[in-house]
């Protein structure tokens, strides 16, 4: 680091940057995450620019600068300074060659870091496999209190009479694997026990349950021992239950990918039917760092995704279908940084992306489709306390919401602090509740609305910063962009999507999953911000806005057919219309 005599007094002030020994959070199969510890910089005004490689290539390729954490904003959990952010999109089993440069203009600063980092590949099969068919409930049961490392216990077709607890752990080489011969026909019964799970499975990890059905108890499974590691629920149906999969405190790892998991909760049942009496039914819960929960397809629970755990950092939701939730959609609540919630579609929930809180983040919110919300579209809400823990460093960017109340509404008197909303889309009916379009309460500290397309025109009213104002009503769009939001933003005027999807009427109806592909006229077309390793694929004058770029394939959601995972190459899009 050089730090000249000229900028001796701003060091002296504590306004130069100085860089610590940059981290990596725990990889997962498509991110990495990196940690910078910091002291200085009091006037927030350095950066760290990023960028990265496949190892043994010659081309960089830009990803996203590292997000300063204010750790003065966050309460409730110790937060050291740094700067911290995620790598997407990778391929899995892949090192990569990263670059943090740090500049401070009050030194001046610049340093330059070298990382290498290496993503988790897709969890495979023992390298020794042993197997072990059973064929009744009573094999099942000695098998799993036999079972070593290299196990593969074998279920044939059937019903199995449980509930089931197994205390082994494989190893990273030799995992433990339980495998159905079918994931209809092999069948682990619970017998409606009220609150027995249907599989427990303790030790230190390195256990594949694999393609059979877990039905009808309190919960389909537990992981029971905390700081277990790499556990892996995949291909998985579980039905007739409260609870869908459950843990423990400091586990790691988890590979949760393409289950199906319904739980007991109808729509259009929500928390206001009964003040959140069922908002604890969790369909995919997980605690600590690095668990990807991917693909997977959840009903009828009260949170269908969370993170349980303060302090988790390196989680990611991603291609997952939630049908239905009575609270909402994926609680990133209480992570601290690398929380990552991309390529989802959310269909009849109640509250459906929630940050309650972020400690510091960044938290990221992006392309996810996000249809029949009945309440708040972003839980930008605070944790309960004195004083209360409040979200901070959220990055919602390139997601589609259409809702058949308000476009955009956030109520609460809590602020939010140091984030950015841009690239969306808000739609509500052509008729809003209470003529807004956009009702937001809580008190913005260093939030920033921008490049965002919302209908329909109406009134905006937001709880600006005192110095701006305070609670803010713009009559409508142009107004607001007067007032000095949204410089970049747009009103939009049908037609919106291809397919016809609009606002509904009520939220009561239980919709399917929309086709949210933009249609070829609409407004949103090439209005986007471009921002480095979130949006480089775009296929005419600049980024769309929304999930889903015209153009390019869309994602998958939920279970993916047989034999295909993170190890297929991406799909790139198509040049249907011409770059610049």
């Amino acid at each position: 680091m050089l730090i000249l005599a000229m900028g001796l007094a701003a060091a002296l002030a504590g306004d130069v940057l100085v860089p610590g020994q940059p981290q990596l959070d725990r990889p997962t199969l498509t991110a990495l995450g990196v940690k910078l510890p910091v002291s200085g910089d009091d006037n927030c005004n350095a950066a760290v620019s990023v960028r990265y490689r496949p190892a043994g290539t010659e081309e960089w390729r830009p990803a996203l600068p590292l997000h300063r954490v204010r750790p003065e904003v966050v309460r409730g959990w110790n937060v050291e300074p740094q700067l911290s952010g995620s790598i997407f999109d990778l391929r899995p089993a892949t090192t990569y060659e990263i670059e943090l440069r740090a500049a401070d203009p009050d030194g001046p600063v610049e340093e330059t870091f070298t990382l290498t980092a290496k993503t988790r590949g897709v969890p495979g099969d023992p390298a020794e496999p042993s197997e072990k068919p059973v064929a009744s409930a009573a094999e099942l049961t000695a098998a799993l209190a036999r079972a070593r490392p290299g196990d593969v216990i074998l279920l044939a077709d059937g019903v199995y009479s449980g509930p089931f607890s197994m205390r082994a752990a494989g190893t990273a080489e030799n995992p433990i694997v339980i495998r159905g011969a079918s994931q209809e026909g092999a069948i682990l019964d619970g017998n409606g026990c009220a609150s027995c799970n249907v599989l427990e499975v303790y030790g230190a990890g390195f256990v594949h349950l694999e393609r059979f059905t877990l039905r009808n108890a309190n919960r389909g499974i537990r992981f029971q021992t905390a700081g277990a590691e790499a556990n892996v629920v995949r291909r998985v149906r579980i039905l007739d239950v409260r609870l869908g999969i459950g843990s423990q405190n400091d586990q790691k790892d988890f590979y949760i990918a393409d289950n199906v998991v319904e739980g007991r909760l109808r729509w259009p049942a929500i928390y206001t039917d009964d003040n959140g009496a069922r908002s604890n039914d969790d369909g995919i819960r997980v605690q600590g760092n690095g668990h990807v929960i991917a693909h997977n397809r959840i009903s009828g629970f009260g949170d269908a995704m969370k993170v349980q755990q303060n302090g988790s950092r390196a989680v990611d939701f991603y291609g997952n279908e939630v049908l239905a939730s009575y609270d909402n959609g994926v609680e990133l609540d209480g992570s601290e940084a690398n929380a990552r919630c991309l390529r989802n579609r959310f269909t009849n929930n109640y509250a459906t992306l929630s940050v309650q809180p972020v400690y510091g983040g960044p938290a990221y919110l992006i392309r996810n489709v996000v249809v029949n919300t009945v309440h708040e579209q972003m839980k930008f809400h605070a944790l309960g306390g004195t004083p209360p823990q409040e979200p901070s460093g959220i990055f919602a960017w390139h997601n589609t919401f259409v809702s058949p109340s308000l476009a955009l509404n956030l109520e609460t008197s809590d602020p939010s602090h140091h984030f950015v909303i841009a690239n969306n889309l808000f739609i509500g009916p052509a008729q809003t509740a209470a003529g807004r379009t956009v009702n937001w309460t809580g008190p913005i500290d260093d939030g920033v609305f921008d490049y965002n397309g919302y209908y329909p025109d109406g009134v905006f009213a937001l709880r600006l910063p005192l110095e701006q104002g305070g609670y803010s009503r713009f009559a409508n769009f142009a107004a607001l962009q007067k007032g000095g939001i949204e410089a970049h933003g747009l009103l939009l005027a049908p037609p919106f999507f291809a397919g016809g999807l609009t606002a509904p009427a009520g939220y009561r109806t239980e919709l399917d999953p929309p086709d949210a592909v933009l249609h070829a006229q609409s407004s949103a077309i090439d209005r986007g911000l471009r921002l480095p390793n979130v949006n480089d694929e775009f296929t005419g004058a600049a980024p769309d806005l929304g999930a889903l770029e015209l153009g390019c394939p869309a994602p998958f959601y939920g279970p993916r057919p047989e034999g295909v995972d993170e190890s297929a190459p991406a799909p790139v899009c198509s040049p249907t219309r011409e770059n610049p």
